[in-house]
């Protein structure tokens, strides 16, 4: 029965991780097709306008950069050690919908790319940014298709750099942990199927039969 609770369970917060995926590919489509009217722009914030670019170390690299760009310098720095890290297996993911790993062949060592699709560096190229708004939901405890977004152009947007890569990284990667949960449900209930199978074998009962020495015991000792 505990088993039979995990595994559903697993299977629900898959749908609902695949419901929430949708729906940021949705507010992605939105505001790709949304065309920005700069006039209409509203006006930043003093809190959202800095004084003046103020100089910051890259954690990364330690190069200089400004407040400005620091986000996306960051990203690229990420982006350049990433690829040197390699994490890929001989056997490929087999699943009906998406996989949620970048799961690209290499043929030089013979095995495939086992990093998140959405933040691989080597096989999923950056795009160009789109002329949209940014579309980054401001209450991103509650996401929705109706979700108030931001609309500040997606270049001049510093605030919500790179958000949909981000969000999406954080759903598939809750979703191999509960692949990984459902997995272990699945070797849980076959071991389980395996021995109410075979609790009726004499052999077993023999190997696995359990003797009572108390009375010998009592017995010996008056």
């Amino acid at each position: 029965a505990v088993v039979s609770t995990q595994s559903t369970g697993a299977h629900q917060k898959i749908l609902e991780l695949q419901n929430q995926r949708l729906v940021i590919m949705n507010l992605i489509k939105n505001a790709k097709a949304t065309v920005l009217d700069n006039n209409s722009e509203e006006d930043l914030s003093e809190e959202e306008v800095p004084a003046d670019n103020e100089e910051l170390d890259c954690v990364i690299c330690g190069m200089a950069c400004t407040d400005k760009n620091a986000v996306r310098h960051m990203e690229r720095c990420y982006n350049k050690f990433e690829s040197k890290l390699g994490l890929g297996s001989t056997v490929k993911c087999h699943v009906t919908w998406e996989s949620p790993v970048c799961d690209a062949y290499d043929r030089q060592q013979g095995t495939y790319c086992k990093k998140l699709r959405v933040l691989c560096p080597d096989h999923n190229k950056e795009k160009e940014e789109h002329d949209g708004i940014c579309g980054c939901p401001l209450d991103l405890s509650d996401i929705s298709e109706n979700s108030t977004v931001c609309h500040k152009g997606k270049r001049a947007c510093n605030k919500h750099t790179s958000w949909e890569k981000l969000r999406l990284a954080e759903i598939d990667m809750e979703r191999v942990l509960q692949d990984l949960k459902l997995e272990d449900s699945f070797e849980e209930m076959r071991k389980v199927k395996y021995r109410m199978a075979h609790r009726t074998n004499l052999l077993q009962i023999l190997l696995n039969g359990t003797i009572c020495h108390g009375q010998e015991t009592q017995s010996s000792v008056t």
